[in-house]
């Protein structure tokens, strides 16, 4: 029997990409910024068919979550149409900014698409014929787009193909000339169906229909302990390009026998096959063509400068001074680069380790990596290559690095390392001293503009004799080394967490007071939510923010009446995790790499370390309370997981994130005066 406290994980999933297509409705945001939040609502449900959804349909125990799941999707997607149709496409006409999809072209752009499509388009066309050949195999690419085609010759002979969209080569959306002061825009899907008489100019095209298939890409690697887990890797990237087939996108226009035709010939199942729009893939609108940038689009929050390192000393000698803490994207991740770069070079640096899970494809990080080793550093680098979707890049690096002399240390058997970690040692008259980075968030440059993440910068000792064990056990495979003052999953983060709530309940039982905070992007852990339930029984209050997956219900009488949960969807991703605990008094803050998933707590690496100095647990503590007054942006968990909007009425209109970045920038100022 299901608890009824417990909410299924891709329900929860939907119900936070819920809260993205709310964002896409609310018309307080700019234009673009809502259009944005379309392309992200698209992205993540492609994604959910292509890691999420396989076991659902596969497992009989599920039918019953897969039909709920169904009808949630069909319910989003009719809302996202809605929304396209009935908000955005109308307000790009009121900025003078027409969207060609049905109506008829302007001579203009006839002449102008006819010869894009001649000169550019036509290159990348491929033409595959259907034929009643059962035994004729036929393949469409994962998430690639096509349009599906029937043909009558002039003996009215029928006959069907299918053709790509080579959205995966250009740009698919084709900016036009502006006519008496109105923009034009045209998707590549559009234009190929004009101009299908020049593909087939001795047939009669009678109707185009876009299909599109998302394949499985939820593979594991097994017996990660032997072999040679790199290749591996490679030859499950390959298997994912082929993966079975999870869901099969027609034009909800198509008749029934050209259905028939595509199920057969592809080997589709019933419930793989999903009715959809004219246009398939929508999280190409990221790259829809502004004509009036920046109107349109949010107001620009540039990266505030951090004064501590604006000056001429050495980022080592401001770090060795005094922990400093940064805070992305308000702050600049350039101080980061700055770390490794000025440690590529320093005559004092003789060591750098690192642990690298997602690196951006033009990573600065690892080119001054690979500049320190090549400067004489000793150089290593954990490269986490099973993490999704970065497997290639981070392949790519590795190999760059390894070329350059930098010691690489591979996946590990069974686990995955999350952490976000890095040790630099420094060697001058015969005293040797260590200065760590630790962050919530990935060495990403490019992710560090969009996600909100902390980065901690200390040289003391608690910190980094604890990484060396870490990086110790990377090396050696070994759990026998102590480790004190950080939380590492895998050797006594859950542990910990355990513990403390355990110390609010002992303190709630003596009549003190017991709170329990945490800021996390998901939650689905039993044993953590066993113990919550067990705090909440216990009068502890307990306060989460849960960015994604949460499959605790809040508000269920006996089990979570006292457990407030909230979600916020804004123009950044809430990304840092936060741990703080009340204990009597003398709180305890703890930023980590962890989310409170099953996954995080026992299957990975992950780094979670102590905030002791006393500013900058005021300001973390400043930045939870503008989250928890956010009463435009932050939405209320209810106890069926639905994501409710909290009623406005007389609050500030200043969404948390705004707040934050005023708040930072008020304190750039005050620096700036000293």
């Amino acid at each position: 029997m299901p608890k009824k406290y417990i909410f299924p994980s891709e329900l929860s999933w939907l119900s936070f990409n819920d809260c993205v297509l709310q964002e896409a409705a609310d018309k307080t945001n700019p234009l673009y910024e809502r259009i944005k939040f379309l392309a992200i609502h698209s992205s993540n449900l492609d994604e959910f068919y292509r890691v999420k959804i396989s076991d659902l349909h596969s497992i009989p125990e599920k039918s019953n979550l897969f039909e709920k799941v169904n009808k949630e999707i069909n319910r989003q997607q009719n809302t996202f149409g809605s929304i396209w149709k009935k908000q955005i496409i109308p307000e790009l006409q009121e900025n003078k900014i027409i969207y060609y999809e049905n109506q008829p072209l302007l001579p203009l752009h006839t002449e102008e698409i006819d010869s894009y499509f001649k000169t550019t388009i036509l290159s990348y066309i491929q033409i595959v014929y259907l034929s009643e050949d059962e035994n004729q195999e036929y393949f469409l690419n994962n998430r690639q787009l096509y349009l599906l085609i029937r043909l009558k010759n002039t003996n009215g002979e029928i006959t069907y193909c299918y053709i790509n969209i080579p959205a995966d080569k250009l740009n698919r959306y084709k900016l036009l000339s502006p006519v008496k002061g109105k923009n034009y825009i045209i998707s590549i899907d559009t234009i190929i169906k004009k101009c299908l008489h020049y593909i087939f100019p001795d047939q009669k095209t009678s109707t185009a229909f876009a299909i599109k298939l998302n394949r499985d890409e939820n593979y594991l690697i097994e017996d990660e302990a032997s072999g040679n887990l790199v290749s591996k890797i490679k030859k499950k990237l390959q298997e994912r390009k082929s993966g079975s087939s999870t869901r099969f996108l027609y034009d909800f226009n198509m008749p029934e026998e050209m259905r028939k035709l595509c199920k057969n010939a592809f080997h589709l199942k019933d419930y793989e096959m999903i009715e959809g729009g004219t246009h398939h893939n929508f999280f190409d609108l990221f790259k829809f063509p502004n004509p009036n940038f920046p109107d349109l689009q949010n107001e620009n929050f540039p990266p505030l400068k951090y004064f501590p390192f604006e000056t001429k000393k050495s980022i080592f000698e401001v770090i060795g001074e005094e922990n400093q803490l940064l805070h992305f994207p308000y702050q600049s991740y350039h101080y980061v680069l700055q770390f490794f770069n000025e440690a590529a070079i320093h005559k004092d640096v003789t060591e750098i380790k690192v642990t690298l899970y997602r690196i951006s494809s033009q990573s600065l990080i690892a080119n001054a990596l690979i500049s320190a080793a090549k400067n004489g550093k000793k150089v290593t680098v954990f490269v986490e290559v099973k993490a999704r979707f970065d497997e290639n890049n981070n392949l790519f690096w590795a190999n760059e690095m390894q070329r350059a002399g930098i010691r690489i240390i591979y996946s590990m058997p069974n686990l995955k390392v999350h952490g976000k970690v890095a040790l630099l040692t420094l060697k001058n008259a015969g005293k040797t001293k260590n200065y760590a980075y630790l962050s919530t968030g990935n060495f990403n440059e490019n992710t560090a503009e969009t996600y909100t993440d902390f980065g901690f910068f200390t040289s003391q000792k608690e910190y980094t004799d604890d990484l060396k064990q870490v990086f110790r056990f990377f090396k050696t495979k070994e759990k026998n080394y102590p480790i004190s003052n950080l939380w590492v999953a895998g050797f006594n983060l859950k542990e910990n967490i355990l513990q403390h709530i355990d110390i609010e309940i002992q303190n709630v039982e003596n009549g003190k007071k017991g709170a329990v905070f945490m800021k996390i992007n998901g939650l689905n852990d039993k044993e953590i939510i066993s113990k919550l339930i067990e705090a909440n029984n216990a009068k502890v209050e307990i306060t989460l923010i849960v960015r994604g997956i949460c499959t605790l219900l809040p508000g269920i009488k006996g089990y979570t009446e006292n457990i407030k949960i909230y979600r916020i969807v804004d123009r950044y991703l809430e990304h840092s995790r936060i741990y703080r605990f009340h204990n009597d008094g003398a709180e305890k803050i703890y930023l980590s790499s962890a989310d409170m998933l099953s996954r995080n707590l026992n299957r990975r690496i992950e780094v979670a370390f102590p905030i002791k100095d006393k500013k900058i647990m005021q300001e973390i503590n400043a930045i939870i309370n503008m989250e928890l007054n956010d009463h435009t942006k932050k939405r209320i968990i209810n106890s069926k997981g639905q994501s409710i909007s909290e009623d406005q009425a007389g609050q500030p209109d200043s969404s948390s994130q705004q707040a934050t970045y005023l708040w930072y920038k008020k304190k750039e100022k005050k620096s700036k005066k000293k």
